[in-house]
């Protein structure tokens, strides 16, 4: 069966790259975003990217801007998210090959097979029935679309965790999670503010960076770990390097302000006026403290329930889908630039034809890198020429 219709749900780092490669193999693509191209990027587009741009984007990409003219950013230079969206992804958007495949505004609220359940055809031929999707604007209208093949590359930022011991929410939470930034938000003034950090990861360490160069009264600063980040040996990437020291220093008492809680979870949160009383809890005491502000940078999750009609073989622990999940548990090492392509066949899902690219394919792992997600999108299309060319052949 020829596979020329391509749906593909965001229009991040990913879904513009997979795009233009699938226009580039002659598919007939549509990218479905439910904001604007690179709109998970541009909610952090204040942050500097880790990684150099010439890790960051495709020799396709790279060159069909450069044949129109455009003047990209040096290989070696560390991008802001809103300098790559604007001096790349947006740019790719309104190339000639990708005019009018793109629609901002239009959600994905369900994908599905015409004619079959989720429960049907197991192990059968469900690829002999089209994808339908389920779109919504942001007014609430409601159409329909179909494919051949569908690349999920919406990502997992915005679909937050919770603070809570055990990621269960605490006492109070769900009721102020409009209030709480879970999100890496562009820190403003806060002179003689008391300020809650909840995180050990690189977010974290972000938002602390940016508070001790502020004026806040006190940071409290609760993780998880009796320690923060590691420091890899001889980091390549000085700004993974910069906030992983600074995390270090800051949990030794560099900075007066900052109150490390080590081994401490967030039991309960309450509206005190404008600001927040909050209980933290360890296994040697239970406290109290007040805050004015609280950013809870505790991960985020896939947002599965867009395939839950479709057959999606998921891991137990991360949520991402379980043969790629199983060859991650693989890797011993802590740096993503350690990383290595997995190949095709752990791409692939029980349900053929449909694909979990980019960010979400690392479900509720951290390590992911764009540089993974572009070979995810070569080995995809390798795998699905290769089954075109084999149909054909019997």
């Amino acid at each position: 069966m020829e596979l020329r219709r391509l749906a593909i749900i965001g229009a991040g780092p990913i879904g513009i790259e997979a795009a233009l490669a699938g226009r580039e193999l002659g598919y007939d693509v549509r990218v479905y975003e439910r904001g604007t191209v690179g709109g998970n990027v541009r909610r952090w587009g204040h942050v500097r990217l880790f990684s150099a741009f010439e890790l960051n984007h495709s020799e396709r990409g790279a060159c069909l801007l450069e044949s129109e003219g455009l003047e990209l950013p040096a290989p070696g230079q560390y991008l802001t998210g809103a300098e790559h969206i604007e001096r790349y992804l947006e740019p790719l958007s309104r190339t000639a090959a990708l005019a009018g495949r793109i629609r901002e505004h239009l959600r994905v609220v369900s994908v599905g097979r015409d004619g079959i359940g989720k429960g049907d055809l197991m192990g059968g031929p469900r690829d002999t029935h089209a994808f339908r999707l389920l779109l919504e604007t942001d007014a609430g209208d409601e159409e329909l679309a179909e494919a051949d093949v569908v690349l999920d590359c919406s990502g997992t930022y915005g679909n937050h965790n919770w603070m809570g011991n055990g990621n269960v929410p605490a006492l109070g939470e769900r009721a102020l999670e409009g209030r709480i930034a879970y999100e890496l938000e562009d820190v403003g003034e806060c002179d003689g503010q008391s300020v809650l950090v909840v995180g050990d990861g690189y977010s974290a360490a972000t938002i602390l960076a940016r508070l001790t160069e502020l004026s806040p009264k006190t940071v409290h600063w609760i993780a998880r770990k009796r320690r923060p980040l590691d420091v890899i040996p001889n980091d390549p990437l000085p700004e993974r390097k910069r906030l992983s020291v600074l995390a270090g220093e800051l949990a030794k008492g560099a900075d007066p302000r900052v109150r490390f809680y080590a081994g401490h979870t967030v039991e309960s949160v309450e509206p005190e006026g404008p600001r927040f009383q909050v209980a933290l809890r360890s296994a040697e005491m239970r406290q109290h403290i007040t805050v004015d502000r609280i950013y809870a940078h505790v991960g985020f999750h896939p947002d599965n329930s867009l395939y839950r009609e479709l057959q999606v073989h998921e891991c137990y622990a991360s949520t991402a889908p379980m043969k790629l999940a199983a060859a991650l548990l693989g890797e011993s090492s802590v740096d993503c630039l350690a990383q290595t392509s997995k190949g095709a066949d752990v791409l692939k899902n029980p349900e053929p034809n449909f694909f979990i690219l980019g960010s979400k394919s690392y479900g509720r792992g951290s390590t992911f890198l764009i540089r993974t997600g572009l070979q995810q999108i070569e080995e995809v299309f390798g795998l699905l020429a290769g089954k075109q060319r084999k149909e054909r052949a019997s």
